[in-house]
């Protein structure tokens, strides 16, 4: 069959090109599929890029969780602050931020601990808390990582010169 003959099913102008309808190249004999081939997974890709997939996952979780712990670190740091700005003493400042850390993170898988620097409580200072939020690695899953990831937040608020007792 001459390719200048025009194929009856085509398109005025067009030409018959018998390639072009089976989507093959010029000179490559291609890869026929039998029957049964039709939907199969590769071997590579069951063996390689699944488990890849899966420990990538895991990371954007583990990646996730970081994220969440400091964030919340600074919530706990400045929850903290502002109950120890709020307390009549240096010593009630130092008891009201242990226990606003600790009742911002109760019910979460983290735990925290606030240190309380109260040098300069008095009217008109300012009271600093420093809180730091440990999380476990162990239950993501991933065999061989465990430990702990720890985030670290300070925040600092103004004692209220108006205020009574101090």
């Amino acid at each position: 069959m001459d390719s200048n003959i025009e194929d009856p099913g085509a398109c005025a102008g067009q030409r018959s090109d018998r390639r072009r309808r089976t989507g093959m190249r010029p000179g490559s004999l291609g890869r026929r599929f039998a029957a049964g081939d039709r939907g199969s997974i590769t071997s590579e890709l069951a063996v390689f890029v699944v488990p890849f997939l899966i420990l990538m996952a895991m990371f954007i979780v583990f990646c996730g969780r970081a994220a969440s712990v400091s964030i919340d670190a600074h919530a706990v740091a400045a929850a903290a602050a502002r109950a120890a700005a709020d307390a009549p003493t240096a010593g009630a400042a130092r008891t009201a931020a242990s226990r606003a850390a600790s009742a911002m993170a109760s019910g979460s898988k983290f735990t925290c601990t606030a240190t309380t620097d109260t040098g300069q409580f008095r009217r008109g200072g300012s009271v600093t808390v420093r809180a730091a939020c440990v999380l476990p690695i162990a239950d993501l899953g991933i065999p061989s990582l465990g430990g702990t990831k720890t985030a670290h937040a300070t925040a600092t608020e103004p004692i209220d010169i108006y205020r009574a007792g101090t």
